[in-house]
Order: structure tokens, then C-alpha cells, then sequence
């Protein structure tokens, strides 16, 4: 799998995925991140790659031909691929989701572009399958939802994790058909001030643990996520 980023700030991204599950993916070749500088497609000299807003208003707006260029230079580089996504970053795009990171990671070749500044020409709409934002809330820029974006999807495909099962315990996973948040895990010591694991964890008897499990996820569900519950 590819994913490309096309940001301004290359910086940020490049910081960010190369640690950690995001650089070891790439080592292993599993998965190919190129960061894309939106300046290399700059109007002029200057990096120009912005202007002030029709009809008035705060800030500045990402020209539709700068992106359209960058989006060109990223495809033009690659042989033709049918399952090939192109999403922007934006506060006003679909939730995203765990359901959502799954279905992209069966993609070919991802593009996230990192909006910024006021935000974007309208026209670029026409060159983009999706808009994403990562929660009710507004940032600087989209530079940390790419990178949100490209660890979660990265982290679901075949071989990047050590013990692949794990994705179908944590939170969001789909547990006999019940969307839920992760049960509580515990480690050593055994007994930490009073506060001592579980008996039924160190009992050996699998069954009971996972029911255990279950159970203990479906309870922090109801408490922290009730919303979860009532989409089952």
C-alpha cells in the first residue's frame, strides 16, 4: 500500500511517521508513506500557493490549481491504480472511523491532503473522493489529522502488526456483532497498593475470561459510549 501526503508543512508529517509502527511498516516494505511539499506546486517563484477570498472574509484559500497541480505530480508518478482514494483533511468532512480506517486499508494507493489556512477552493471537490474530519472540533491545520489517518490505517494492514488479532479486541472492533470499547488489561505486579488484578484473570480457565472480558467491555460501553450500543 502507498499513501501520499500533500501538505504544507512536510516537517510536521515527516517527524511523525518515521517512528515507532508507521517506520517499521516502511522498513518491512509493507507500506510506502511519501510526504509531498504543496509548495513544489507554488504559482511563482515565492511558493505562492493562496489568495484572498471572493467576496471578503478572514484569512486566506488554498488555490484549486496549486492542489490540482500537486494531485497530478503525486498520480503521474505511479501507474494507473483502480483503488486509489483521494481524501482532504477538514472540520466539515464525515467522521472518522474505525469502520472507515479498516476500509481504507485495503486501498492501493491513499492521498490525504492536509488542508490549512481559512481553507480551500470549493472547486478542489471535484478532484477529491471524500473530506474527513477527525472530531467536532477545529485545528490549525490538517497536518495532525493526516497523520492520525496514515497510523490507523497503517497499523490495520496484513503483516505491519506483530500479533495481527489484537485489532479485533481494542475499541470500535466488531466483538459477535456488538461494537465496543476495550475491556480493561491488567499487568504486573499482581497487587499494586490494595488494589489488587482480578481473580478471574489469573484463574486460567479461558472461557470465563473471555466472557469476563466481554462483559467488562459492554459495561464501559453502556457507561462512556451508550451511542455505540444503540447502533448495534
Amino acid at each position: 500500500m502507498k499513501i501520499s501526503i500533500i501538505t504544507l508543512f512536510p516537517s510536521m508529517i515527516d517527524s511523525f511517521i518515521n517512528e515507532s509502527i508507521l517506520k517499521r511498516a516502511q522498513e518491512k516494505k509493507l507500506v510506502e508513506i511519501e510526504v509531498i511539499n504543496l509548495r513544489d506546486s507554488a504559482i511563482d517563484d515565492y511558493g505562492t500557493v493562496d489568495d484572498k477570498p471572493y467576496g471578503g472574509g478572514v484569512g486566506m484559500v488554498i488555490r484549486v490549481d496549486v492542489i490540482k497541480k500537486a494531485i497530478n505530480f503525486v498520480t503521474s508518478r505511479q501507474s494507473p491504480v483502480a483503488n486509489r482514494k483521494i481524501i482532504l483533511t477538514s472540520a466539515r468532512g464525515k467522521t472518522y472511523k474505525q469502520s472507515v480506517a479498516k476500509e481504507y486499508s485495503k486501498l492501493d494507493h491513499l492521498i490525504i491532503i492536509a488542508g490549512h489556512y481559512e481553507g480551500i477552493d470549493e472547486r478542489v471537490m471535484e478532484y477529491v473522493d471524500e473530506e474527513i474530519s477527525v472530531g467536532d472540533y477545529v485545528l490549525t491545520g490538517g497536518e495532525l489529522p493526516a497523520c492520525i489517518i496514515a497510523d490507523s490505517v497503517t497499523r490495520l494492514v496484513s503483516g505491519v502488526l506483530k500479533h495481527p488479532e489484537a485489532t479485533e479486541l481494542e475499541s470500535f472492533s466488531l466483538i459477535e456483532g456488538q461494537q465496543l470499547l476495550e475491556c480493561p488489561q491488567y499487568t504486573r505486579p499482581e497487587e499494586f497498593k490494595g488494589k489488587k488484578v482480578p481473580e478471574i484473570l489469573l484463574s486460567g480457565n479461558h472461557k470465563n475470561i473471555s466472557d469476563w472480558r466481554k462483559a467488562q467491555a459492554i459495561d464501559i460501553t453502556k457507561k462512556r459510549r451508550p451511542d455505540l450500543l444503540k447502533k448495534n
